[in-house]
Order: structure tokens, then sequence, then C-alpha cells
């Protein structure tokens, strides 16, 4: 794994993660709260030939945030600029979470450039909505926030993690993870995952991406938020669709809906495995990515 950074044509300089010399390249895009530290126990597990690249997206870990985004869109260009800088013209794309969602964007942007797709516990098509809270914190479904102003606002998904980052507090990023993301069998070596709190307490986007993912619906049907702009129609990669069932971050609701959503694509459902299924189920986790994508 080596650490490298390029200044993009947009004036985003992106920190990305490089190993391997195969002639498919793997792209592996994080998700939020994260950043592209997190796939550390599955790049030290994939063949050691296989290509893989790891960025941290704009406004994560290394890489710089000089302009605001404002859709998932903005990822995407990132990435096809990151994409041209380094000579690849097509790639397999995993996507984890946030990062499922801004692959099926860049896979439906520029369907030529994307052979295979992975979505690992991906939002789905559709977004992922941020629902306003009653008194006692619970979400008020199906009501959402209206302007991104009040959603800075909320006191369980948003404020406690600014909170967070404003004082670099890694042990309580690590306790929320514990309870929301590493659901599943197993939870990290604690150095490994001190390490990577670390690294994912520098995001600086957060009501930025929070707003966007929301907002974000390449479907042909109507979100909570959004009308849907039908964008999935123009997908063209192959597809495979990972998930635990002991995921509680991406709830099989969701899932659903992914499933529902992209009919053609192979479906694997991990038993026992939380939302970080690159801790949960390491190996069988690189196995089934190599089978997929060659």
């Amino acid at each position: 794994m080596k650490l490298k950074q390029v200044e993009l044509k947009n004036g985003e300089t992106i920190s990305y993660y490089e190993q391997g010399n195969s002639k498919e390249t793997l792209l592996l895009i994080h998700g939020n709260t994260s950043s592209a530290i997190f796939f550390e126990p599955l790049m030290q597990i994939l063949p050691k030939n296989q290509s893989v690249i790891a960025p941290d997206l704009r406004g994560f870990g290394n890489s710089s945030y000089k302009k605001n985004i404002e859709t998932l869109s903005d990822f995407a260009e990132d990435i096809k600029l990151l994409l041209e800088q380094l000579g690849l013209n097509c790639v397999s794309i995993l996507g984890w979470s946030l990062g499922g969602a801004i692959a099926m964007e860049f896979a439906s942007t520029y369907p030529n450039m994307v052979s295979n797709l992975i979505l690992l516990s991906s939002g789905s098509p559709k977004g992922y909505p941020v629902f306003t809270k009653d008194e006692k914190g619970q979400p008020m479904i199906p009501h959402v926030y209206k302007k991104k102003e009040d959603m800075a606002l909320d006191p369980v998904q948003v404020l406690p993690l600014l909170n967070i980052y404003e004082t670099k507090n890694s042990q309580m990023l690590a306790t929320i993870y514990n309870y929301v993301i590493y659901t599943g069998h197993k939870k990290p070596d604690n150095d490994a995952n001190l390490r990577w709190m670390n690294e994912a307490v520098k995001q600086r986007n957060l009501v930025d991406v929070d707003w966007a993912l929301a907002n974000f619906n390449i479907s042909s049907e109507p979100s909570l938020y959004q009308l849907g702009n039908n964008k999935l129609s123009n997908l063209k990669a192959k597809t495979l669709i990972i998930w635990g069932d002991k995921d509680v971050t991406v709830p099989k609701i969701m899932f659903d809906e992914t499933v529902r959503l992209l009919p053609e694509a192979t479906v694997l459902v991990y038993e026992n495995a939380g939302h970080s299924i690159v801790v949960d189920e390491t190996e069988k986790l690189a196995i089934d990515i190599v089978h997929f994508i060659s």
C-alpha cells in the first residue's frame, strides 16, 4: 500500500493508496465518516498483483476540500479526473456505503469507464434520507428536513459527529462505530481501529455529504426528497450487491430497494456481518471480489 497524492485539473488534491500492477484496476470508494484507510484489511488480503486504487474523497482524510460539494456528481467528477490523470480508461469499482451511491452515480454518468460494479453495504439508488427527530431523538418517519441548515442541527446523526470532528475525538468516534458499524461478529484490532478513526475525524464535509446523499436519486421513482432522474438506466456494468444481515446502518428495507431497482445484479447476503464487511468477512469478501471481476 503506497500513499500517493495527485492534483486534479479542478484544483483539488486527492490522496490515494495504490498497489499491484495487474491489467484490470479495482477502484475502492469509501463511505461517509471514514477514509480510504478503512480498506486496509481488504488491500492486505487481495492478490498482491491486483491493481488497486483507494482514494480519500474530496473533504475526507488527506484530500483537499477547496470547493464544497453540492451533489454526489461532484465526487463522480473528481473520480473521472483522477482516473484520467492516472491513464485509466476503464476500471472495476467497489463502493462501500456512501461510496456505493457515488459508484452508481459514476457508472451511470460514465458507463464506458466501468466494467464491473460492486455495491458493498451501499446506500440505495434513491439516496439515504435523514428523518427529523422527536424530543426523544427517535426518527419521525416519513418526515425529512426541507433545508440543509435544519438538517445540520439534527441532534442524532449530525451534531454529535460535527462535535467529534471539531475536537478530533477519535475515541468517541470509535464508540459510535461499535454501536452502528461494527454490528457483525467481529471487531477490528484496537490499534488498527484507532489509526482508522484518526483518519476519519479529518472529515470536513459532513453536512454537505449528508444533504447530497439525501437528495441523491438516480431511479425513475420519487424519493422523499427528489423525483428521480432515471440515470440508473444508463448503467452498463456487470453488478454485484453485497450486504450483511446484521447491518443496522443500511437496513434491510434499503438493501431490498437496491436489489429491486437493479434486477440484473448478482446478490450476496453475508450472515452475521454488519456494516463493515471488510472487517467481518475480509477473506470471503476478497475471494468474492476476485471471482466477480475476473
